[in-house]
């Protein structure tokens, strides 16, 4: 024996023994000599894997098995370490390698144990699809199976296979289930649950071992049967479309097997049911459903065949909604449950519930269809049919739905006759009556006794009015008919009904047949709305007809007729909400109902339902857009609820198609009322008033009544704007339209009420009362009946004197709003509104609450006709009478609160009182407030009233209040404003100036103390300049308080235009225009102050004759004197000087304002040309300046001036006087420059070189710097200039006035004095001297438009400058243009264009300055130059 196998013998031995160290040894011994020896590297292997040691182990069986791989020694021992080391997969892995050499071998007791040791590692390792393949391998077919000697037992394998396949289905479901439920967008549970089991059975082969089963045993598995029959039904559903025939047959074939054998399960007749295409419940096998329901009475099937056949045998629908509820409970979806219901719901005519439950079938066949790939089609357009005739019934809106599933039936099938008639009946609705003739013919074509199609045809005749045929053809199918229809009968007797006559009157004819088809039907609603006609109007039995109409209405709304005069019955009976409820039911089943909707609307609009009736109206428009009332009513609608702009276009498109509309151009008008475009509003009205005299309306009472309250309203807005005229313009044609109402009808109240109203609003404008028609308050005063005082106890002559006084009154006496006639016009105006009042009040019958708004309307005219009594610069007369008008007025408003305590009117009386009774008017106060406290305008007056009574704090909090409670409220405003001036707080400006904007410049007391305290602090800010700033600083802070003085003129001459006989504002308006050196506007303010007070004066009035009228005289006279002086009106001036110094009295003691009269004088007797008179003012003048303290640098002033006087008078002693006093004044005063340029001018006027010389020299010792602070205009530079232009030294005089601008380049005023000096010298440079000017002057408007405070003045004079130097620069060139010889005509052509652009920039420059400053003559004169020009080049 060879020493390698002695060594193996050794080693088994070793193992055998357990030594499993020594075995180790011996294999060692033989691999050192044969390392591929296979039974060495076994025995190793089985040696480590006793001693533990796996990896080695594991690695020598290894190594052996890839030595001999056929060999299974080496691969049992690995096998037997993985199950050992209970390695499964590494195991499994093993086992198919051992199976495949066991198949190789053919050792089929091996394979088949390997077989099944894999089975069970693969069940037990959750690898069911391993599993069930090792299984089928055990099957017939199968490598293994063909060498096995003894066989398994074939059934035995198809159960365990099939239980294998069952679970892993059912697992394999719930775990995706799971899985998928989980994920974003998963799906509900039922569609995930439909896709997972639409997965299992498209891969499962379950049913191939079910069937396997039932092949090798058909009797014994009948509950295999039911298992297979389901796996068909599923994966039917699961499988595509090609394969789902072949499965569906095979279920089919299975459940009618099982039927037959009479042990079927459920699911087998249901199968059967369930594939069953029949177009109709009857078409069903009766056998198989009683076979069903005996078997499986409680299935929801069942309890639905049940339903079906107790309804064939004539049970009530109402019977059978149990048994069909129980099963729609058990089987919501079953298709068969549809279309017994759906058919149902259609014979017992409930069509809604019909067409919601064929719509519902329609859609789940459509789904079972596509799911079992069956098509269904007859039981498909089963549902369609039943589908289309509900739709038909229901309403004509559906029609069209009806025709398309009709026509879509009658594609598929041809033949069908239910579809045809389908369509004759929506063509014979929509009047397509040939269409739908063809359609019945077609039916009779199919079924020749067809009594439907043949009655349509009739109808259809008798829809054409082709009475003679209908009545033939209806009357044959009556008579030929077995059963004769009530439809038919109905039809007949309507025929005849409408043939009239006899056949109408006759009870044998239309009443017999409406009789017998109302017997034969109860529900024939026709029937009956026709027998409503009979006995309406035949036998004229009211009662009788309303009955009908009403049984004829609650069997089918949609009977129009029916609806329409059971509605005028309930109208008749004030029943609104019965009509309402009756058209409502109408349009819900017919939406084309037009007249329903039409009625719809305006019930709600009547109710002020307005939403509900625009609903109404846009519905009636959708069925007809050309529908004018529907327009009107749905415009209406909008305009109620606030949406005028959608109204507006609503009644704009009711004009289009009702052009002659009297009512649309109204409402038109009334809705730019509404907006507040008033003259929209009165172009419209104006419209409507011309439609409504071609309609033969002449006089319109509704727009006359429009047009003025248009008017009315237009004037309050041109109020609220600023524009008074306007609004007095406005309110007169008020007037005049409300006159041409009360022509046609005095009884209007409204009317009544409108002139109060326009009457009224005069009293905010009384500068225009010369717009006012008193002519038409004449014609209205005519017409008041004289017993109005007396019917609401007032005296009767209470205001006759003033009704008298409207004829004589001329309105051009009312020009001069100033005058005592103007006031006198306002008293007739109140007391024409306050008969108005009265007269409304009367009409009303002075009762409820609208006599509460009338006696306050009232008392509001007394208590203006007091005010405008106790204002300043009224007669004796009037103010005597101030106290009744006050007295009537509280009466008025006590009357008022008899009716009503509106807190309104207790804001009134406290008003009223204000200045009387304290007491009274605070308790009024309180009052308001306790009616409303959020009102600001109690609180507000409550503040004035505290004012009056000089308690501030309390006034503040009362104001304070009221801005809490509405803080755009000016008057709160306006009094704490009042309040903070009282206090002295420099605060009181700026509040005034908030009050005045807010209001618009609409509250008076804002407007002029807005006015007053900024011309105040004015004055005061300039005061204090002067004191503290050099002379140069004053002008342009006499700039910057100009430039505050803007809004103020305007607030105060809003003022006056309500109160024009107030002197102190005319005198503060004339101030404020000085400033603006408006002096022909400020003289024309004084003068008006002057003409008030000098009324005052004629009329006696105690005023008139105090100290302190004569200072307000004296004063108005200095300020019109000062005013004329600018104007260069000198002889006004001089007398009114000499009258205010007249007037101080001749012991007037001397002062500054006294010495500035003097100067004044002086200065205008001066120019005027006298002299002498002149001479001696000066002298006086000086002589005070000597007597008044702090006067001194004005009496430096007064000598220049005494001294240019003495020099005008042209004698050499005067003149050498002049001299004298101004070297006395300059030895005074050194730096006083006025002095030294009165000298200097006079050497330069008399050719005195050396006085000239010496006067510049003087200038000349002061420095720039000093020169600069007391001339900041450089005047001293201009006085150099001339000086050298007299000379003839042209190029030093220029170099003088430019030094200044070097001196102060930003100064406007010297570019534009080196332009016009340049404008008049000849140029000594190269540039032309018009060039040199353009340039300056355009140099100086720059500058000006960039300055921080500009005059209007400068600015003007900037643009004129610049005008005037570009006409001057054109001109030189066109000089140099006509001296041109022979040049080329396009070159002319080129400067001509070149100087019309020129022009043309002149005249704009020319254009600016009139509009910077429309005042300045010269501005003109420089346009019209320029204008000339232009005309002359063109």
């Amino acid at each position: 024996m060879s020493t390698v196998k002695l060594n193996l013998k050794y080693a088994k031995e070793a193992i055998v023994a357990k030594k499993y160290d020594d075995a180790l040894k011996w294999t060692e011994k033989v691999l050192d000599s044969d390392s591929e020896n296979y039974m060495a590297l076994v025995f190793s292997g089985l040696a480590h894997q006793n001693l533990s040691q796996a990896d080695k182990g594991e690695m020598a069986f290894k190594r052996a098995i890839s030595i001999s791989p056929e060999l299974p020694l080496a691969r049992e021992g690995l096998i037997n370490f993985y199950d050992k080391m209970k390695k499964w997969d590494e195991l499994i892995l093993a086992l198919e390698k051992m199976l495949e050499t066991h198949l190789k071998t053919a050792d089929s007791k091996k394979a088949l144990a390997t077989t099944e040791r894999l089975i069970e590692l693969y069940t037990t390792q959750e690898q069911p699809d391993k599993a069930i393949e090792k299984i089928q391998s055990l099957l017939p077919g199968s490598p293994l199976y063909d060498i096995l000697e003894e066989k398994p037992n074939q059934m035995e394998t198809l159960r365990t296979l099939a239980g294998l396949q069952e679970k892993t289905d059912s697992e394999f479901f719930d775990r995706e289930v799971k899985l998928r439920r989980g994920r974003l967008g998963g799906g509900t549970l039922e569609q995930v649950q439909n896709t997972v089991r639409n997965e299992l059975y498209t891969k499962s082969e379950l049913g191939s071992t079910y069937e396997s089963i039932l092949n090798l045993d058909p009797e014994n598995n009948g509950n295999l049967e039911q298992k297979l029959l389901t796996f068909y039904i599923n994966k039917t559903e699961a499988i595509s479309i090609d394969k789902k025939a072949v499965i569906r047959g095979k279920a089919l074939e299975l459940a009618s097997k099982m039927v037959q054998e009479d042990i079927a399960p459920a699911l087998a007749y249901e199968t059967l049911f369930k594939f069953t295409d029949a177009a109709n419940p009857t078409e069903y096998d009766k056998a198989l459903q009683e076979q069903y329901i005996s078997n499986f009475p409680n299935t929801g099937l069942s309890k639905i065949i049940q339903a079906q056949m107790h309804f064939d045998n004539g049970e009530s629908r109402e019977d059978l909604v149990e048994i069909l509820d129980e099963g729609f409970k058990l089987e919501p979806n079953l298709v068969y449950g549809y279309l017994v219901v759906c058919w149902m719901d259609h014979d017992t005519k409930d069509y809604d519930s019909g067409l919601e439950h064929a719509t519902a079938g329609r859609d789940l066949i459509q789904k079972l269809a596509v799911s079992t790939g069956f098509p269904f089609s007859r039981m498909r357009r089963s549902f369609e049919l039943c589908m289309a005739n509900c739709q038909v019934k229901i309403s004509s809106k559906l029609a069209e739905s009806a025709l398309a599933l009709y026509m879509g039936i009658i594609k598929e099938d041809n033949d069908n006759i239910d579809a045809h008639q389908g369509v004759g009946l929506v063509k014979s609705a929509d009047g397509h009556y040939a269409e739908a003739i063809a359609s019945f013919e077609r039916v009779l074509a199919l079924d020749p006794s067809n009594i439907s199609a043949k009655s349509e045809l009739g109808w259809i005749a008798y829809l054409q009015q082709d009475y003679e045929q209908a009545e033939e053809r209806l009357r044959d199918v009556v008579e030929n008919s077995e059963e004769p229809r009530a439809l038919d009968l109905y039809r007949l007797g309507r025929t005849y009904y409408d043939m009239g006559g006899e056949y109408r009157d006759n009870a044998e004819y239309s009443h017999a047949q409406l009789i017998a088809a109302a017997k034969l039907d109860p529900h024939c609603a026709g029937a009956f709305t026709y027998l409503g006609h009979y006995y309406r109007e035949v036998v004229q039995d009211e009662t009788r007809a309303e009955k009908c109409y009403q049984h004829a209405f609650s069997l089918d709304p949609r009977e129009g007729d029916a609806g329409r005069y059971l509605s005028d019955y309930l109208l008749n009976n004030d029943s609104l909400e019965g009509a309402t409820d009756i058209y409502q039911k109408v349009i819900e089943a017919d939406g084309k109902a037009n007249w329903a909707l039409s009625r719809l609307g305006f019930a709600e609009l009547s109710r002020g339902n307005n939403l509900e009736a625009m609903s109404a109206f846009q519905k009636l428009l959708r069925n007809d857009i050309k529908d004018g009332l529907a327009w009107e009513g749905v415009a209406e609608a909008y305009q109620h609820e606030g949406r005028y702009m959608a109204a507006l276009k609503a009644f704009n498109r009711m004009k289009e198609l009702l052009p002659e509309s009297t009512v649309a151009a109204y409402h038109i008008s009334r809705v730019h009322q509404k907006l507040g475009m008033y003259s929209e509003a009165i172009e419209q009205y104006r419209v409507a008033l011309e439609s409504a005299e071609r309609n033969q309306q002449p006089q319109h009472i509704p727009s006359l009544m429009g047009l003025a309250e248009s008017y009315l309203e237009q004037g309050k807005e041109f109020f609220v704007s600023g524009y008074y005229g306007r609004s007095a313009e406005s309110c007169g044609h008020a007037l005049d339209y409300a006159l041409r109402l009360l022509n046609l009808d005095s009884e209007l109240m409204s009317a009544w009420k409108l002139v109060g109203d326009a009457c009224v609003a005069y009293r905010a404008v009384p500068k225009y009362l010369h717009l006012c028609p008193f002519d038409v308050l004449s014609g209205i005063a005519s017409i008041i009946p004289a017993d109005t005082n007396t019917l609401l106890h007032f005296p009767a002559e209470l205001d006759q004197e003033f009704l008298e006084t409207a004829p004589t009154i001329p309105p051009t006496d009312l020009y001069n709003s100033t005058t005592e006639q103007s006031s006198q016009a306002l008293d007739v105006i109140f007391a024409i509104a306050g008969m108005a009042y009265k007269r409304a009040n009367i009409l009303n019958g002075n009762e409820g609450h609208q006599a509460s708004h009338c006696w306050y309307d009232i008392a509001l005219t007394y208590y203006y006709r007091y005010e405008n009594a106790t204002r300043k610069n009224r007669s004796a007369e009037a103010v005597g009478r101030a106290k009744l008008w006050l007295s009537v007025a509280m009466r008025c408003l006590k009357a008022s609160l008899q009716f009503e305590e509106s807190p309104m009117v207790w804001n009134a009386l406290g008003v009223a009182a204000l200045t009387t009774n304290t007491k009274i008017s605070q308790h009024a106060f309180i009052k308001a407030i306790e009616y409303d406290p959020k009102d600001a305008v109690p609180w507000s007056n409550l503040g004035f009233l505290y004012i009056l009574n000089s308690e501030l704090d309390l006034a503040l909090k009362a104001f304070t209040t009221a801005q809490t409670l509405d803080p755009s409220f000016a008057q709160a405003w306006t009094g704490q404003a009042c309040v903070a001036s009282l206090w002295g707080s420099d605060e009181s400006t700026a509040l005034y100036a908030h009050a005045c904007e807010s209001s618009t410049a609409s509250i008076l007391e804002a407007n002029y103390g807005y006015a007053v305290n900024t011309f105040t602090d004015m004055l005061t800010r300039l005061h204090k300049t002067s004191t503290a700033s050099t002379s140069g600083n004053k002008r342009g802070s006499s700039m910057s308080a100009t430039n505050l003085l803007v809004t103020p003129a305007f607030a105060l001459s809003k003022y006056l235009d309500q109160r024009p006989r107030d002197v102190a504002g005319w005198n503060l308006l004339g101030l404020i225009r000085e400033r603006f050196l408006q002096s022909e506007g400020a003289a024309e303010c004084f003068l008006t102050a002057i003409r008030i007070m000098n009324e005052e004066e004629a009329e006696g009035s105690e005023a008139s004759l105090s100290n302190d009228h004569r200072r307000r005289q004296m004063m108005l006279h200095h300020n019109v004197a000062r005013a004329f002086l600018s104007m260069q009106d000198y002889a006004g001036a001089v007398e009114a000087y000499e009258i205010s110094l007249e007037l101080e009295g001749a012991d007037a003691v001397p002062n500054v304002i006294r010495t500035c009269k003097h100067l004044g004088a002086g200065l205008a007797l001066y120019y005027a040309g006298e002299l002498e008179r002149s001479l001696a003012m000066f002298e006086v003048a000086l002589g005070e300046t000597e007597q008044i303290e702090g006067m001194e640098q004005s009496r430096d002033d007064v000598v220049v001036l005494l001294s240019q006087v003495l020099w005008a008078l042209g004698g050499d002693e005067q003149r050498a006087a002049a001299k004298d006093e101004l070297f006395r004044c300059i030895a005074q005063s050194p730096s006083h420059l006025p002095a030294i340029f009165g000298l200097s001018a006079m050497g330069l006027v008399q050719d005195d070189e050396t006085l000239a010389t010496a006067a510049l020299k003087e200038i000349l010792k002061f420095s720039r710097q000093e020169l600069a602070e007391m001339d900041p205009e450089m005047r001293s530079d201009k006085m150099i200039s001339q000086y050298y232009s007299l000379l003839n030294e042209s190029k030093l005089s220029i170099e003088s006035l430019s030094r200044s601008i070097h001196q102060s380049p930003t100064e406007a005023v010297l570019w534009r004095r080196l332009a016009e000096h340049l404008s008049v010298t000849v140029g000594v440079t190269g540039s032309t001297p018009y060039s040199v000017s353009q340039s300056n002057a355009q140099a100086t408007l720059d500058l000006l438009k960039v300055k921080d405070s500009l005059q209007a003045t400068d600015l003007s004079r900037g643009y004129g400058h610049l005008a005037g130097t570009l006409l001057l620069a054109d001109e030189e060139k066109q000089q140099k243009v006509r001296g041109w010889k022979n040049v080329k005509k396009e070159k002319l052509d080129e400067e001509h264009r070149l100087s019309q652009e020129r022009l043309k920039q002149a005249h704009v420059m020319a254009q600016h300055s009139v509009m910077a400053a429309p005042w300045r003559r010269e501005a003109w004169q420089v346009v019209g130059v320029v204008t000339q020009e232009l005309k002359q080049r063109s």
